[in-house]
């Protein structure tokens, strides 16, 4: 196409010239490529992976020996048994191909049911960095909801557990 300087600009030209415009800005936000299916299955396959399930369940454990009533012993027991039905499903979803992250070792084992419950505090708030992550790049709706529903299950543990330090339910 020939452009004419001395000529005013008409609606054909204008929309000749946005046009060439969009092409040249497209090509522009295009040239990185888009992450093929493979790559985010290796990346979902990677944080998965990632995830302390078993520093939870240490956590949980000496939370029950730690716990002061029998009502909060039973409630913790409930959360080791969720914990490993929530690690069984996630694992489910995702390839365990044995390229698993050395597991964290407790150093030095909390002595007071608040301290316990302050670490493993930490530890569940890394798993669901974890499976937020997870949540952010899953492509299939099913696994999705999967995801969003063992967040939620572990966030209303939480909420429970903080009663705890609070004098809650159970004190």
């Amino acid at each position: 196409m020939e452009f004419n300087d001395e000529q005013l600009p008409n609606e054909n030209s204008m929309r000749l010239l946005q046009k060439g415009y969009a092409n040249k800005v497209k090509t522009l936000q295009d040239e990185e490529p888009a992450q093929t299916t493979q790559d985010t299955s290796i990346v979902l396959d990677t944080i998965s992976n990632n995830i302390d399930w078993q520093g939870n369940t240490q956590l949980l454990n000496i939370l029950q020996n730690r716990a002061n009533n029998r009502c909060m012993r039973n409630y913790i027991r409930g959360l080791i048994v969720l914990n490993e039905q929530d690690r069984n499903e996630i694992n489910g979803f995702y390839t365990n191909n044995g390229v698993r992250r050395n597991p964290n070792l407790i150093n030095n084992f909390p002595t007071t049911f608040n301290t316990a419950l302050r670490d493993y505090i930490r530890n569940e708030a890394q798993l669901l960095d974890n499976l937020l992550q997870l949540l952010q790049n899953e492509a299939n709706e099913t696994t999705k909801t999967s995801i969003y529903n063992i967040i939620r299950r572990r966030l209303d543990a939480l909420d429970t557990l903080a009663s705890f330090m609070s004098n809650g339910i159970f004190n």
